[in-house]
């Protein structure tokens, strides 16, 4: 199993709609609005770090409102 913190940024006014779609994405285990530097950090899983950086790629950095994101990858 892979796993990655997500951190998210969106354009703005934003936040919460992003937040909502990414729970709601396949693969997305949670998603919280935070404070910080980053608008959103969500946690990823998927069989693998190839399968995890597909979702990120294909899915995550397509909704509506991302303007960035950040994968750290969890080594263990």
């Amino acid at each position: 199993m892979a796993k990655a913190y997500l951190k998210v940024w969106t354009e703005s006014g934003k936040e919460k709609a992003v937040c909502s779609q990414l729970r709601k994405t396949s693969g997305i285990v949670s998603a919280d609005l935070t404070a910080g530097d980053q608008d959103i950090i969500a946690v990823v899983e998927a069989k693998d770090y190839e399968s995890l950086l597909k979702l990120v790629v294909s899915k995550v950095r397509k909704i509506k409102g991302i303007s960035r994101t950040v994968t750290n990858l969890v080594l263990e």
